[in-house]
């Protein structure tokens, strides 16, 4: 099924608007639009510019995972050491048991950024969703070489025998 729609807005007419809206797998590497009209791939070299693109967003995703989990292990070190801190001030005793399963109040200000990291990866996914779904092989490729990338890059912890995450 090929659906070619004219630009909008004055954008012109012709082929050089058109977009190719294919809804099955193709090989496009010409009008070809990737989410928006003004992504548009006329010709191989931008074709190949898009591609690298999309690797850099998917990786991107990766990264932001990885801030996430930071953001997230900053915050429990910081109550970690509170928590150390209050108890060396009261010379009690806290057992390394109730240090590991210390409920964490964190502030406002620290769910603020872990929402907006949240919310960034979600935006972020649905952008890859939506460039893999021009079911365009190229585009389809460029976000799993994006995501293997990022995960090569930011997932590089190493897992102990307890299949706790090392830091």
């Amino acid at each position: 099924m090929n659906y070619d729609h004219e630009g909008h807005g004055g954008h012109g007419s012709g082929d050089e608007s058109a977009c190719s809206m294919q809804m099955l797998f193709n090989w496009d590497t010409e009008k070809l639009c990737i989410v928006f009209t003004w992504w548009r791939v006329n010709n191989i070299g931008f074709l190949i510019l898009s591609c690298f693109i999309v690797i850099l967003l998917a990786t991107s995703y990766e990264l932001l995972k990885l801030l996430s989990r930071k953001y997230d292990s900053k915050i429990q070190a910081s109550s970690h050491l509170r928590l150390q801190e209050g108890r060396d001030a009261n010379s009690e005793e806290v057992s390394t048991q109730n240090i590991q399963s210390h409920l964490i109040r964190i502030t406002y200000a620290q769910q603020l950024v872990r929402t907006l990291i949240h919310t960034a990866q979600v935006f972020l996914s649905f952008f890859l969703m939506l460039i893999f779904m021009t079911y365009n092989g190229f585009m389809m490729i460029s976000v799993i070489i994006g995501a293997a990338i990022g995960y090569l890059i930011f997932a590089n912890r190493i897992l102990d025998s307890g299949s706790k995450l090392c830091h």
